[in-house]
């Protein structure tokens, strides 16, 4: 699985990208993790897509600091101890300063206490949002060396508790995945929701790769809820569904960013999917957003189809704008520059080729720069975090997942100090 994945990767580059004598005589390896197989297969290998753009996007704009720059790819297969593995191969193996990844909350947190920090090397996720990243930050225990360019989970629970109360759904039942995100994101939904005047009804854990969940679906249904919130993923959070439905579950939904996927809902049955408020990191509308979306189109041959494609191309692009500030491939180097090149300060900088190579220009100007991401702008707190709206998702009649609102970052922020 790990040299197919990177022989698909290197020939997507070779394909695209003519590199100058210069570039040829060097290369820098960025890492990256991602879940091409296991539950979040599904959703990881559309993302993946956006760090392969966002190296081909660095490669056309002339490398960094001329050298030619290659994405590593391997697969975590959705599984912390096999995330770990592919991590130290990349970090202890082949030596990358940077990983882009993990998608899984608790592929990233084995990965970060494991492998990057005590290796020096940044992590730095488009998908994991739990809020125990944030704790551990806090707690001292990144080394600066964590960041993500997705929300935690602390800002879509109180999301996805508006959306809830908004469409009159006053009793909730939650089942959620026994892991760091499912945790996480459960306690931010409970908490919220109760706080602004909802009722959860149970919160059930429920174990990954189980043939059936019908114990853990009974103990949701009783007392009987207005909707189910279903925190996980699209393998499990299909068994969950159907077996939802056929023990006469109400077909009201709330699901999360983890569920936003086509292939889930045409496996559940879109008929059973009238009913569906979601949530999911927004991409902000910028010159950037269009850009991305054109060359996604061009180079995949569609249009992005689910959250965090956009998120992973910003990691991989601030992972080379950093390497170009820092003017190293340095892990320390990069952690340290990536707050460097989001400098509010400093001249906007848009996604694509050419851009990314104004953006070289400037910073061998010594001018300061602000990289505007696909996603969004990115400001970086000190423990690795954005704020970044929510986009709400629904099923349309044909069956198709499609954005119909957003929650705003100033809404949020106005409920947490309701809450808190």
């Amino acid at each position: 699985m790990f040299k197919k994945s990177l022989v698909i990767i290197s020939a997507a580059f070779a394909s695209t990208v003519a590199l100058s004598p210069a570039q040829a005589a060097c290369n820098i390896t960025i890492g990256s993790v991602m879940s091409l197989t296991g539950s979040l297969g599904a959703l990881g290998q559309q993302i993946e897509k956006g760090a392969q753009l966002a190296v081909s996007d660095l490669n056309a704009a002339g490398g960094v600091n001329t050298c030619t720059v290659s994405l590593s790819l391997l697969d975590d297969q959705t599984s912390p101890s096999v995330g770990v593995d592919a991590a130290k191969k990349l970090v202890d193996v082949q030596h990358v300063p940077a990983i882009v990844g993990a998608l899984s909350s608790g592929v990233s947190a084995a990965i970060l206490t494991a492998v990057t920090t005590p290796g020096k090397a940044v992590l730095i996720s488009p998908a994991s949002t739990s809020p125990l990243f944030t704790k551990l930050a806090k707690d001292g225990k990144t080394d600066g060396y964590w960041f993500r360019t997705t929300p935690s989970d602390a800002l879509q629970g109180v999301a996805i508790a508006k959306v809830a109360l908004d469409s009159g759904l006053k009793k909730v039942a939650v089942l959620y995945l026994n892991n760091a995100y499912g945790q996480g994101l459960s306690s931010e939904f409970s908490n919220a929701f109760t706080k602004l005047g909802g009722t959860v009804t149970q919160n059930v854990v429920y174990n990954p790769s189980q043939p059936s969940y019908r114990s853990e679906v009974n103990s949701a249904l009783s007392p009987t809820p207005d909707a189910l919130f279903l925190i996980g993923y699209p393998g499990d959070g299909t068994t969950i569904t159907r077996e939802w439905i056929s023990d006469g579950g109400p077909q009201h939904f709330l699901f999360p960013d983890g569920l936003e996927s086509q292939a889930f809902v045409n496996d559940v049955g879109a008929q059973y999917m009238k009913n569906v408020h979601g949530t999911a990191a927004g991409s902000v509308k910028t010159p950037s957003f269009a850009t991305f979306t054109e060359e996604y189109k061009t180079k995949f041959g569609q249009l992005p189809t689910q959250a965090y494609i956009t998120n992973a191309y910003d990691g991989a692009v601030l992972v080379g704008l950093a390497m170009e500030y820092a003017n190293s491939a340095d892990g320390t180097a990069i952690r340290d520059s990536i707050r460097k090149v989001t400098d509010p300060k400093g001249e906007k900088i848009y996604a694509g080729a050419q851009e990314l190579k104004k953006a070289s220009i400037l910073i061998k100007e010594k001018k300061p720069i602000q990289y505007i991401g696909a996603s969004g702008p990115l400001q970086f707190d000190a423990y690795g975090d954005i704020n970044a709206p929510m986009v709400v998702w629904s099923v349309d009649s044909s069956g198709k997942v499609q954005a119909t609102d957003m929650v705003t970052v100033e809404q949020i922020a106005e409920l947490r100090q309701k809450i808190h």
